[in-house]
């Protein structure tokens, strides 16, 4: 099995380091990570190495005790009254807790966990909004998920969130007054390059601003995400009923706060209706979870294509359909998104459709000449998305079934101009595969479950897989590199059109706690795989699935997404605003 070499390492900085052995096939580069973050993810990979990706968990947030909710505080044994400070492990549990995608309140301070870089010999952060002097300075996620060769990055950004007082009269006729954390916007989809930066503004912004994102960028400026463009019918009468009917409304909530909560609920929806039974359960406590996330909306999603010019200026744009109509007894959201876009304009992503037996789900979707296509409509599958696609209109991506009762993807290419659709074979039969890239020559990175044991969470591996070989396979990249590397390489995200692969990869990191005493932990490091001439190892065939289990769990835990298993509803370009793109 890989073993962990442990070294003395600062905690805010990684060195740069290249090491191989005479049977390796890829030379590691480690990038380091932002100072004052503890890990790095890399999401996208250009010709001449510039990388861009998200640092995760601020090291020296400053937190306000008096917007933590009490019994957190109790749970992690801290009296703001009488102890100092907070020690390490005190700081890691308030902080996550306090993150904007895991808290559900307004009322508590608000953190950001991510922050968007760039990568260029040295990291350096990127940012499209800024917080003003009245606003929570550490509060915004912001991401960067691709970049072109000509060095533009795109991705999204969330909004400062500040503290407003709400004054109201309650029961008794007496006016008290609440505080709420809002910001101007749920999202905004960003351009960058040299330094500059520019958003896009959402067609629909009737509340909370409205949202949009981009995901990916072509060499010719054209980008493909996602907006808002009406509310759905269901939220037009949830909000009317429940936030703006003065009989009905909560009167120590503005109705920005309302309207989120009832966003916030949709955005945290679960598929159940893709789960091993049937969502018309009569017994509402056994109703099921799937485990996939639905990522609604209060608003209609739409994919949309933007052309950008050289000072980041929107010139043109396309909204693009869904796959099917909406029904007319259905009243949720129905959107599109689109995650990926090659040089000849076609892009690839996601789309609401319907299952014969299930209801609504969201599967594939190619998008050319201003349609919506899909990749299969076999109902064997619930679930899927089209995560890139390379200049001979190879797409690829992942679809779901439910072999022997239980939701595993499956990684798949699909010729678009044959309209062929191929599925991966994995690691071992069931094991759920996503397939995050592909190069022009054929080259597909991604990640993959390793542990063939019954486990909830089983350990995964990041994968290289070449169609054009005669008789591809997919090939464990931890097989690629020496067997005694202190990397666990967990996800490959990227591979350039030279082969180069940016990857995810666990490390075990040394720190020294507040007792001055030695401890380790896992951190999410970002590296850099060189092709070179060389050999495969047989570093895993060895491996026990108790001791790998572990490793599965930390991944889940340190990228903040929750379950590992919410990875086979994401993109490659994921890590924010999950729910857009499950």
């Amino acid at each position: 099995m890989k073993s962990f070499t442990l070294k003395s390492l600062t905690v805010a900085i990684v060195s740069t380091v290249s090491f191989a052995s005479a049977a390796d096939t890829y030379n590691i580069e480690t990038i380091e990570t932002l100072n004052n973050y503890r890990s790095s993810i890399p999401q996208s990979i250009n010709a001449s190495g510039q990388i861009v990706g998200v640092a995760r968990f601020p090291e020296n947030v400053e937190i306000d005790f008096s917007k933590v909710p009490a019994r957190l505080l109790t749970q992690i044994g801290f009296d703001p009254e009488e102890d100092q400070e907070l020690t390490i492990a005190q700081y890691q549990a308030v902080v996550e807790s306090l993150g904007n995608q895991a808290n559900n309140s307004l009322q508590t301070q608000r953190i950001g966990l991510n922050q968007a870089f760039i990568y260029n010999g040295t990291s350096s952060e990127v940012n499209a909004v800024s917080a003003t002097a009245d606003q929570l300075a550490n509060s915004v996620d912001s991401f960067l998920y691709s970049i072109n060769n000509a060095n533009t990055a795109v991705g999204v950004t969330s909004a400062p969130f500040e503290l407003i007082e709400h004054e109201y009269t309650n029961s008794d006729d007496e006016t008290e007054t609440a505080e709420y954390f809002v910001s101007d916007f749920l999202s905004r989809g960003m351009w960058s390059n040299n330094g500059e930066s520019s958003v896009v503004e959402p067609e629909s912004q009737d509340y909370l601003g409205g949202e949009s994102a981009i995901f990916d960028i072509n060499d010719s400026g054209l980008a493909a995400g996602y907006e808002s463009v009406a509310l759905s019918p269901d939220a037009t009468t949830r909000i009317e009923e429940s936030c703006e009917d003065p009989e009905v409304a909560n009167a120590s909530q503005p109705l920005e706060v309302c309207v989120w909560g009832i966003w916030r609920g949709l955005q945290n929806a679960d598929a159940s209706n893709i789960a091993a039974f049937n969502n018309n359960s009569r017994y509402r406590y056994n109703r099921p979870r799937s485990g996939y996330n639905e990522g609604r909306s209060i608003y209609d999603i739409r994919g949309k294509l933007w052309q950008f010019d050289a000072s980041g200026e929107v010139i043109d744009e396309v909204e693009l359909p869904t796959l099917v109509e909406r029904r007319s007894d259905d009243e949720n959201d129905f959107s599109s998104y689109a995650y990926a876009i090659n040089n000849n304009d076609i892009a690839v992503g996601q789309s609401w459709t319907y299952h014969p037996d299930r209801g609504a789900i969201r599967m594939p979707a190619i998008f050319q000449n201003q349609e919506a296509l899909p990749v299969t409509e076999d109902s064997v599958y619930l679930w899927g998305a089209a995560t890139d696609i390379n200049d001979s209109n190879i797409a690829v991506g992942h679809l779901t079934k439910r072999p022997a009762g239980t939701l595993r993807s499956y990684g798949f290419y699909y010729d678009v101009d044959a309209g062929e659709l191929t599925i991966l074979d994995s690691f071992f039969n069931g094991a759920s595969t996503v397939v995050r890239s592909i190069n022009d020559n054929g080259e597909m990175v991604g990640t993959a479950e390793v542990d063939p044991t019954l486990s909830q969470a089983r350990a995964r591996a990041g994968f290289y897989y070449d169609m054009s070989d005669e008789a591809p396979q997919i090939i464990n990249l931890n097989n690629t590199i020496s067997c005694d590397s202190e990397y666990n390489i967990v996800d490959a995200n990227d591979i350039n059109e030279n082969g180069e692969i940016i990857a995810t990869a666990l490390k075990i990191e040394e720190y020294t706690n507040e007792e001055g005493e030695t401890r380790t932990r896992e951190i999410l490091v970002n590296i850099k795989l060189d092709p070179i001439e060389g050999e495969l190892n047989n570093c895993t065939d060895n491996e026990e699935p108790v001791e790998r289990q572990g490793a599965a769990v930390g991944l889940g835990s340190l990228l903040g997404f929750g379950a590992l298993g919410l990875l086979i509803t994401t993109i490659r370009r994921r890590t924010f605003l999950k729910t857009k793109k499950s």
